[in-house]
């Protein structure tokens, strides 16, 4: 979809007033040029071949927005004696500023200083009319989101039932605490608020060193007020590295680095205080104004994306902590792609403004109170665990490998989601573990001791697998979710350490049964595969009607097997016990692969001392913990997946007896729970003689930070 703008022209020196343009797109439902267009534009050659049915377009009449348009139909001669066109366009009306009431929006946009540097595409002659179209459009979108909302009727009551839970799981004192913290928070933000407004903020406020003895603003200076003192209440902004907050004070507390001039080589420049408070000035201060200054949804969204800021995680926080029952205090692109894709239809591109309409949904669905801010920080949690959750498998990846590392939280963050998604009910999924004698008698049917016969003979029986026997129950879901005219509920069947077990030889004939195109359809009974105890399973029958029990499906005196529609198989796998190598090509492709890594966040976000206070140096902490990583990876060559998961660092709650983490805690944590593990995957690396020396390079490297200070 491009977006264009246009004046209704009899010709290319006049135009016709507004009343006639209104009736013209109003009754007629056309716009178009006339037929003695004699500039060299090629603006009728344009219109007629590369304006494209869908295409947003602006029409403007006596310098003012009048209508927002559509176009519906190809160009065609106008064949209307009415109107003087010489080529028209059908188009559906978006909106209509009858009375003019836009004007003052549009006048107030083209006019802004910091749409200065914003390139339009080329079916605009500036920059302004296209941001005003954008504007225009979104505001529009918007205030017809909940007439395009994708959920169903059982979706929407699903996500009710779950905020539900979810509230009830904070206690009136955890309110409180939020609530206290939300209130010191927006105390401190307002200091920097009223500097951003009145034009006195320095770059001292905005860029500094925290232990400097003039960082003495709210979290030491803007930009680390933003990204780390206001994460617990209002999440966590990355802004990838300092030098994307565009300007930044270096360590040597003098110099400068300044992001446009920052070569790709570069790690940091070396500018004047001058230098970076000119940039500062120009650039830097306008757009915090824009956004500070506005409480309209679409120009906030507007002036943050349409800006060259590269830190714009830290922007959309500004947005949140400023108009905080706008916006959600999520920044992930993917989480909020997430929930907008499963939340509504909406041509809508950036990240704010998907959040945005998330959020206005979120706030009708869920009857949010809107001036409660500790409703709105709730909602934001329960928001960015619903997307995390049901980003791992959804129906056009119904099966999912989580891999990576040990101690990545693969398997606690799979069964904390379970209790989360199936709201308590244990029928709805079943957990498994793999190992290498783990066969497919144990995971579909086979034949296996059953007792001992009066003879004393071993007695053996054919049995269910623990995968079939879940198999049924999601096949029941089905047929009464079918009766019942209502979609099934989902079913979750989860494998932990799956790679264990020899794949192929467990899943046989079944494997191709998994794939989302070859599930079994209840409806239709369409996708059905008979096993290798298939023909033993009807000869029983024969014998025993009650065997019938031991059918997925029984049709025409034949046994099948299939797996249901709504079965999502979820398996877990720290790719250092055995490589991921061992997923032939045929059971790789069937299976969507998300990697699990070291999460540096939840350390710095969660790791508390003993009585729950935050650690005084946890940021330190937090690049011990990745310098011994890439110790590990790159400087030993051993790669990611040799990296220590995020739970191992979290231990050092029990070990620390201060706040002040210090070296001999680190060393404490490294030998106990660190070094066995590392000194194995040495061993398949190096000489035995080379042990402890990599193991206190190692050492050294996790210390190095802490001992520094």
């Amino acid at each position: 979809m491009n977006y264009w703008h246009i004046q209704l022209h009899p010709s290319d020196s006049s135009t016709v007033d507004r009343k006639r343009a209104l009736d013209i797109i109003q009754n007629h439902q056309i716009i178009g040029m006339g037929d003695s267009w004699n500039n060299d534009r090629g603006q009728p050659e344009k219109f007629k071949n590369e304006v494209a049915i869908g295409d947003v377009v602006l029409v403007r009449s006596e310098g003012s927005p009048l209508a927002l348009v559509s176009i519906a139909e190809e160009c065609l001669p106008n064949n209307e004696e009415s109107v003087w066109f010489h080529i028209s366009r059908k188009v559906n009306i978006i909106a209509i500023d009858e009375k003019g009431h836009i004007k003052k929006e549009y006048k107030n946009i083209t006019n802004k200083n910091w749409t200065e540097g914003i390139y339009a595409p080329t079916t605009f002659e500036s920059a302004n009319n296209w941001l005003f179209l954008k504007y225009w459009y979104g505001k529009v979108t918007r205030e017809k989101l909940m007439e395009n909302i994708k959920l169903s009727d059982k979706r929407k009551e699903e996500i009710k039932s779950l905020w539900k839970q979810f509230k009830e799981e904070y206690t009136e004192a955890d309110r409180n605490d939020i609530q206290k913290a939300i209130d010191e928070l927006q105390t401190q933000w307002a200091t920097y608020h009223g500097k951003i407004m009145d034009g006195s903020l320095s770059i001292d406020d905005y860029t500094n060193r925290k232990y400097s003895s003039d960082a003495t603003m709210p979290g030491g200076y803007l930009c680390n007020f933003l990204e780390r003192t206001t994460r617990v209440i209002y999440g966590s902004s990355k802004p990838g590295n300092a030098n994307n907050f565009m300007v930044k004070l270096n360590e040597d507390g003098t110099t400068y680095t300044i992001k446009k001039e920052l070569a790709r080589s570069e790690k940091q420049t070396t500018h004047s205080k001058d230098q970076a408070t000119e940039i500062f000035n120009e650039n830097i201060k306008p757009l915090l104004h824009a956004i500070v200054s506005s409480f309209d949804a679409e120009k906030i969204i507007q002036a943050i994306e349409n800006s060259d800021y590269h830190a714009k995680q830290v922007l959309r926080k500004i947005a949140v902590l400023n108009n905080h029952n706008m916006f959600l205090s999520m920044y992930s692109d993917e989480a909020i792609n997430n929930l907008h894709n499963e939340f509504v239809f909406s041509d809508e591109a950036t990240n704010i403004g998907k959040g945005h309409e998330v959020r206005v949904i979120a706030n009708n669905l869920l009857d949010i109170d809107t001036e409660s801010q500790v409703e709105g920080v709730l909602l934001s949690r329960f928001l960015w665990k619903y997307a995390t959750i049901s980003g791992i498998a959804d129906q056009d990846s119904p099966n999912v490998i989580l891999y990576g590392p040990p101690g990545t939280g693969k398997t606690y963050a799979v069964r904390n989601s379970l209790k989360y998604l199936c709201q308590g009910d244990k029928s709805r999924y079943e957990i498994a573990q793999f190992h290498p004698s783990f066969t497919y008698e144990d995971f579909i049917e086979g034949i296996k001791p059953k007792g001992v016969t009066k003879d004393g003979n071993i007695k053996f029986e054919l049995v269910d697998g623990v995968f079939k026997k879940f198999c049924k129950r999601a096949k029941k879901e089905c047929e009464k979710a079918k009766a019942e005219k209502r979609e099934p509920n989902a079913y979750y069947f989860i494998v932990d350490e799956i790679n264990r077990a020899n794949l192929s030889s467990v899943f046989g004939e079944t494997l191709s049964l998994l794939e989302k195109e070859y599930r079994h359809n209840v409806v239709d009974g369409s996708n059905l595969m008979k096993t290798q105890y298939s023909g033993l399973i009807e000869d029983l029958i024969k014998n025993d009607p009650e065997s019938k029990s031991l059918a997925y499906h029984f049709e025409d005196n034949q046994v099948y097997f299939g797996v249901p529609e709504n079965v999502y198989f979820i398996g877990m796998m720290n790719d250092v016990d055995k490589s991921i190598d061992t997923f032939d090509l045929a059971l790789r492709r069937r299976f969507k692969w998300i990697r699990k890594d070291c999460d540096y966040d939840i350390i710095e976000n969660d790791v508390k001392f003993r009585n729950g206070d935050d650690f005084n140096n946890l940021e330190e902490y937090r690049k011990c913990c990745e310098k011994l990583n890439t110790f590990i990876s790159q400087e030993l060559g051993l790669g990611k997946s040799y990296e220590f998961g995020h739970s191992f660092f979290m231990k050092i709650t029990s070990i620390a007896n201060s706040k002040n983490i210090t070296a001999k805690n680190l060393e404490t944590l490294f030998k106990l729970h660190l070094q066995p593990t590392f000194k194995e995957y040495l061993r398949a690396m190096y000489p035995e003689s080379e042990l402890d020396k990599k193991i206190a390079e190692a050492l050294q490297k996790f210390t190095s930070k802490i001992q520094a200070k």
